[in-house]
Order: C-alpha cells, then structure tokens, then sequence
C-alpha cells in the first residue's frame, strides 16, 4: 500500500496523469553497489557513460546515476589533460587520467553525495522511490543527518496542472504561504539552511504576489519573478516551468544560470534523510501535498493571504505565522 497523499488534481496541462520526478542525494555507499541493487532489485539496464555517470533503462525512462561532481562526470579532467597533452607534445595515458579520476572519486566521496534522478514517473508509481530509499538505506546509503556537513537534498519535480497564470500564480501563493511552516515541520537541517541552495522567499516578493490586486499576465508574472527572484537559490524553484513557457526571456535574464525547462515545480527543499529510522520520501511528497491542496481551495487561499499579509505589516504579533497555518490544517 502506497503512502504517497494523491493531489486533488490528478490530471496535468495536457489532461493525462501527472508526472513526478525526483532527485535524491546520499553517501556512505559504494557506486558497485548502487548500481547492483538498480539492476538486481529493479531490473534496469546499465548504459555507462564514465566512471561516475550512468544511465539505466527503465520502462518509465532513463534513471541516472553520477557522483554529484561535474569536474569527473563531465570528464573535465580528461578533456583537459588532453589539451595539456596536444599543447606541450607529451602523450598523457589514458591509465594515468582514469587513475587521477578515481582517487578523485575516492577523495570527493566523503563530500560530495551520489544523485540518482529518476526520470518523470505517472503518479500512480511514484511509491517505487519509497522502495529505492529502503533499499538503499538497507545497504548503508545515508543522507543529511549522518555528518555535519552533508547538505544532501531531496528535490522533487511536480508536473504542473495547467500553463495558465492564474494556476501558477496560485500555486506560489499556496506556498508563500505555507513556507514557513513546511520549514518547521520538515526540521530542515543546519547545513542546507545555510548553504546556497534553499533559500525561502522574501518578504517584498511574498507582499507583492499575495496582495488581491496582483492579476498579472503571464509575461508580468514572468518578469515579476525574474526581478523579485534573479537566482535558483529558492525552496520552491519556479524557473523551470519559466523557462519551459518563455525560455528566451528567461535566458536573457538569467544566462549563466542552470536551468533545464520543464513544465514542472522544482521543490528542492527537502532534507534526503535517507538510512534514517522509518524516513521515507512519502514524508516530504505529502508536505507538498498540503500546498496542492491549498492552491486549489480558493476561499481558504484568499482569507490566508490576506491575514498573511495583516501578519507581515503588524509591528507585534501574538503567536507566530506557523502556528497559525498548523491551526489552519489541523481544522482542514
């Protein structure tokens, strides 16, 4: 029996099933035995692309496994020793590269976490992460929680319901909202708080999409969020469904960012907790749950977004934005 909660909508832009797809980063495990149980335990073929990039076939796609590293999955080592090479006329060994890469490899493993990406799974199978977590956790895989310093994440990619603004616009209503509150409940780890990937949104932006009179067009709310938001550094990462819609407009604002254009939500707040005791990524996946619900239940998005912003302008409030949200669920 699945643990996943179901969206209120099932159905995406194009009325067939939602999609999902998810990003998951943890340590502690060697490549051999991931690589094992994505074969043994789930019957996908190996198609390796270098020592630390691979991709395995499944019926829902390709899965890809990498050492979260560009300088040895994208081969830069290799790529650059041979210019070096062609440049001073002294032939470098391939044996000598690979060795490089791998002590490398051995040396980053400690900091840098494995990914895999699964690619967008139907709705009705994406209880298949739960079991991949378990087995990893079975054979020691470990995510956030193990040391200090891992700053490992779980993203997960939301197909979205409609390209229209006023589902986008929604949507990031219900988790300006929620934001802080998911915060809290996820107990988000020390380490991604700090570092430069999850930042929640600001307050002037939060003020400005959330007053009732924002009815912006889809270029406006584009714009909107390009200026308020210039950077992937946000829990909820809207750029990619930006850029599925306008990619031009967003290039030419963003054009050293990297962003890959899908009609998704890119939800990186998580923690990857995986090898924790009874951790599942059902856990987070019904967190998001609660902003699906919010952003279509409209009565109850307006009356939050105006206390909201009641709450943001008073100099003193009595009890925090949180606990008035938890109210909110526990009475929904």
């Amino acid at each position: 029996m699945s643990n996943f909660l179901n969206p209120k909508i099932t159905n995406n832009y194009e009325n067939k099933i939602r999609h999902v797809g998810f990003e998951i980063e943890f340590s502690n495990i060697d490549l051999d035995e991931i690589l094992n149980i994505l074969k043994n335990d789930f019957q996908f073929k190996e198609k390796k692309i270098n020592n630390f990039f691979y991709k395995l076939e499944s019926k829902y796609g390709d899965f890809i496994l990498e050492l979260d590293f560009e300088l040895l999955t994208k081969q830069k080592i290799k790529k650059g020793a041979k210019k070096l090479s062609q440049t001073i006329g002294i032939d470098i060994k391939t044996n000598d590269i690979e060795a490089i890469e791998k002590t490398i490899g051995d040396l980053s493993k400690d900091i840098v976490p494995y990914e895999i990406s699964t690619p967008p799974l139907p709705l009705d199978k994406i209880s298949l992460v739960d079991e991949l977590t378990n087995k990893l956790a079975i054979n020691e895989a470990k995510g956030t929680k193990h040391k200090l310093y891992y700053a490992f994440g779980l993203h997960i990619n939301i197909e979205v319901v409609s390209l229209e603004v006023q589902s986008l616009l929604n949507y990031t209503k219900a988790y300006l909202i929620l934001q802080d509150f998911i915060n809290k409940d996820a107990k988000i780890d020390i380490a991604r708080k700090i570092s430069p990937f999850i930042d929640n949104f600001k307050t002037d932006y939060i003020k400005h999409i959330l007053d009732d009179s924002y009815k912006p067009t889809i270029q406006e709310f584009i714009d909107d969020y390009l200026k308020f938001n210039p950077t992937r550094n946000r829990s909820l990462d809207l750029l990619p469904i930006l850029t599925f819609i306008d990619e031009k407009k967003v290039r030419n604002k963003l054009p050293n960012e990297k962003i890959k254009p899908r009609p998704a939500f890119h939800y990186r707040l998580s923690n990857s907790m995986v090898g924790s005791s009874n951790w599942q990524i059902s856990e987070e996946w019904n967190r998001w749950i609660l902003v699906e619900n919010l952003a279509n239940d409209i009565e109850n998005l307006e009356l939050l977004s105006k206390e909201y912003l009641t709450h943001l302008d008073n100099l003193i409030n009595l009890t925090s934005w949180e606990e008035r949200v938890e109210k909110w669920i526990q009475n929904h």
